[in-house]
């Protein structure tokens, strides 16, 4: 990954630094008598895997219950039915969370409701999470847990849907949600820190046999800092992981009162600070009359050609407001804009670098107009200013994040998991594009690849794979003109998340002076036709010249 020298035969590695990079007879010149030498038998060796936003902490926090993840066309009946097993299995009276569950997968076209939850789940408080982990549901014990009734008002940048006569449903979303997950893990995590640590040295083990050695975790509540400090000095964090503050209330809440971005244990520094700028389904889209009315009858023409209605089904649930611009608007959009710019401005001051989650393009323009009143106060920090995700936009809005000098950072992977085929579907309308790899990259946006696991997978071959291929979990082939190279992916996983981190100058590429964070593939990436990317295997994993996985 070093355009200098993109391809050597050897690296040389001394007390877990890269001493040399070139022929063997140099490496082991450089290194001096008696070396050890390990050979790729035909494999090849790369920078190790960073995955930039990855959940972490949460994943290990949920770790062990059934899984909702469950594929399209299951039912309610089925989610409530491995809600049932897990109400057998656990025993006490506290909060029981499960995870996974997507209402567009679901025959019913929606999340489970209070009744039907409370028809196997009556005696204590549960919340359902949703795969985007922006929405869930609530059984009448968790609503009253919350003290939320017939009569609460909607948490700010929040929704308690609601039935007939104003009746909670029990589905909360963005806000409300947010909420409703910080209650429950501050009170299990009273009785359950030893079970996180055990869960957190499992899937760092996990992570290290997919050939990540470093994440970002992309929101980190004050009690799970304390715990990343117990991991780290225990030795029970098998990768680094860079935290991203966010508030313990709520991860919308924003957090500046900690450390500086860079401080910290080594195995678990701080990251930039966390800032949600939109929510996930409910993300801030804005466009023209015109778009919206061509979006749609481009919409119609595919169904009638045999799409089929679910597209129009989509579209017709997004509620559209006309602003005094005279654009139309939907979703939820957190800040305004003087409001943003002040909050870039103090993380600045207190010397945190700022990650911001933006999925639609009105999010993300919202986010570059902060970075471009504010970034200033940002300059001189570890690492560049993030935009998270950037799902939604399109060619004038990337050039602007290129302009500011912030770094995307993307998820391939959802474009064959599921953004793919609701793209298919439902298009965006021209000129925006849905998940615009090629263009932002073609703007000057450095590219950062990450997971935002468990919402997917963390597999990077898998996410190479779908970041040059396009092709959707359905067979679909989604926006081929914003297809990657394999060698441009695989850059996003080791030099951009090493930038997106701060952590460029210490690992990213195999150059002499950087850590020895190496994977070795069964074959080289760049060699292989990429639909056979997801047929490579991880051999092992070294972290700082460190043997730390092997596949046996």
């Amino acid at each position: 990954m070093d355009p200098r020298r993109p391809e050597v035969e050897a690296v040389g590695i001394r007390g877990g630094v890269i001493e040399a990079v070139g022929s063997a007879a140099e490496a082991c010149a450089a290194l001096g008598e008696g070396v050890e030498v390990v050979e790729l038998g035909g494999g090849a060796a790369l920078p190790a895997f960073i995955d930039a936003h990855h959940h972490y902490s949460l994943a290990a926090f949920d770790a062990g219950t059934p899984d909702l993840h469950l594929p399209s066309g299951s039912s309610i009946a089925d989610v409530l039915g491995l809600v049932e097993r897990a109400v057998g299995a656990g025993g006490g009276d506290g909060w029981l969370r499960l995870q996974g569950y997507d209402p567009a997968k679901l025959q019913e076209g929606r999340g489970p409701r209070v009744d039907e939850l409370d028809e196997v789940c009556p005696d204590r408080p549960l919340l359902l999470i949703a795969f985007s982990f922006h929405d869930g549901c609530l059984n009448a014990r968790g609503l009253a847990e919350m003290g939320w009734d017939r009569g609460s008002a909607d948490p700010p940048n929040g929704r308690l849907l609601r039935g007939r006569g104003g009746r909670l449903t029990g589905e909360v979303s963005e806000g409300a949600f947010f909420l409703a997950e910080a209650r429950s893990r501050d009170s299990l995590l009273v009785r359950g820190e030893d079970a996180w640590m055990a869960a957190c040295e499992a899937h760092g083990r996990a992570l290290l046999a997919s050939g990540i050695v470093r994440v970002g975790d992309a929101a980190v509540a004050p009690a799970f800092e304390r715990l990343y400090q117990r991991a780290a000095a225990d030795g029970r964090l098998p990768v680094i992981v860079h935290q991203m503050p966010v508030a313990a209330a709520s991860v919308l809440e924003p957090r500046f009162d900690g450390e500086p971005t860079g401080a910290g244990d080594a195995a678990a520094p701080v990251g930039p600070a966390k800032l949600f700028m939109d929510g996930a389904e409910r993300c801030a889209l804005c466009f023209s009359i015109t778009q919206l009315a061509r979006s749609g009858m481009a919409t119609l023409r595919r169904a009638v050609g045999g799409a089929g209605l679910a597209g129009l089904r989509a579209g017709s649930r997004v509620r559209w407001k006309r602003g005094r611009d005279g654009l139309l608007h939907s979703g939820m959009l957190f800040w305004d804009q003087p409001t943003l710019d002040a909050a870039v401005s103090r993380a600045g001051e207190r010397g945190l670098q700022v990650a911001q989650h933006a999925i639609g393009n009105e999010a993300i323009a919202q986010a570059v107009t902060a970075l471009e009143h504010s970034g200033r106060a940002l300059e001189g920090l570890p690492g560049r200013p993030r935009l998270e995700h950037t799902m939604l936009l399109d060619d004038a809005l990337a050039r602007r994040i290129g302009d500011a000098g912030a770094i995307a950072v993307v998820q391939p992977y959802f474009v064959y998991d599921f953004l793919g085929d609701a793209a298919a579907l439902t298009p965006p309308p021209d000129p925006i594009r849905a998940k615009p790899l090629r263009t932002l990259l073609s703007s000057g946006v450095t590219l950062a690849g990450s997971s935002d696991y468990p919402v997917s997978h963390y597999d990077v071959l898998a996410a190479i794979q779908a970041a040059v291929t396009r092709r959707t979990r359905h067979d679909r082939v989604c926006e081929p003109d914003e297809a990657l190279s394999v060698e441009e992916a695989l850059r996003a996983y080791t030099v951009g998340g090493a930038l997106a981190l701060g952590v460029d100058h210490e690992t990213g590429t195999l150059e002499p002076g950087k850590r020895a964070d190496i994977v070795v593939l069964s074959d080289n990436p760049l060699r292989i036709a990429p639909d056979s990317l997801t047929d490579v295997r991880v051999l092992r994993t070294y972290t700082g010249g460190r043997l730390a996985y092997e596949r046996s």
